[in-house]
């Protein structure tokens, strides 16, 4: 009998079943990485609508409150955010803290965190010094004498 060159029928199927467990491992590589990028994605989004908000909370001239929390929408990249601040007292009690949390909805996974701090504003203004008599001006630098 005449032996035939080629792959026999028992070999062309682990060839087979390796190239699919192959073709597996590489498709769900693949769909870990989308995942992993779409993850990221949504905590950079949110971190920036954190610190939004922890921007318009620094800037609002109104002093923050000892205590509580507010929350609110804010729309960002074409979605809405669902944000939350926590406000406390610290050790310093002219300093208050706040934590700023964003969310994609209502119920969903906390996205990002973000803790910042503000002064209390002073009740009454510092007293104003006195000028110099040699600088009546401070806040503009005096000019060189030229040599005549």
């Amino acid at each position: 009998m005449k032996r035939r060159a080629g792959f026999t029928l028992l070999e062309v199927l682990v060839a087979l079943a390796v190239l699919a467990i192959a073709m597996s491992a590489i498709i769900h590589a693949a769909t870990q990485s989308i995942q992993g990028v779409t993850i990221l994605r949504e905590q950079t989004i949110a971190s920036w609508a954190a610190l939004n908000q922890v921007n318009q909370l620094l800037l609002d001239p109104k002093p923050w409150p000892d205590e509580g929390s507010q929350s609110g929408k804010a729309e960002l990249a074409g979605r809405t955010w669902r944000w939350k601040a926590r406000f406390a007292k610290t050790g310093d009690p002219d300093l208050r803290r706040v934590e700023v949390t964003v969310r994609s909805a209502e119920n969903a996974p906390e996205l990002s965190k973000l803790l910042a701090f503000k002064a209390v504003p002073p009740e009454k203004p510092p007293p104003k010094k006195p000028l110099d008599p040699n600088n009546p001006s401070p806040s503009v630098p005096l000019k060189e004498k030229s040599a005549s």
